[in-house]
């Protein structure tokens, strides 16, 4: 028996595709209450986070003697509409809400029609 098929005999008696599966919906979990955490945070202390950025939108006016407003202007609104968004998902999805968003594997990592690195 050929390298190779030993390999894919071994993960096929391990369970390694079910277990990288259940991997990869740990993760996808982890990250959802990680985003559910954060915007937690950010709803609960929007106050202070905007404190925070106005006092760093300041020291940028101040050490650029106001030559980036328009740049500050236009980050700040982008900050503000991302803390806004993650506060609007934190409402509408919660960890543990819904179907893993971890595709099932196509192919095998052994297997030898499947180009390397390429699930799909």
């Amino acid at each position: 028996m050929a390298f190779g098929e030993q390999l894919k005999h071994k993960a096929d008696e391990v369970h390694l595709q079910e277990k990288a599966k259940d991997f990869g919906d740990a993760v996808v979990e982890m990250a959802k209450a990680v985003m559910s955490a954060a915007a937690g945070y950010a709803q609960e202390n929007r106050g202070k986070v905007d404190e925070a950025l106005d006092k760093a939108e300041g020291i940028v006016e101040e050490k650029t003697n106001g030559k980036h407003t328009e740049t500050v202007t236009k980050v700040r609104a982008s900050v503000d509409k991302g803390i806004d968004k993650l506060v609007d998902q934190r409402e509408t999805v919660s960890p543990s809400q819904g179907p893993s968003t971890v595709p099932d594997d196509r192919h095998s990592a052994f297997d030898e029609q499947s180009p390397a690195g390429n699930p799909t």
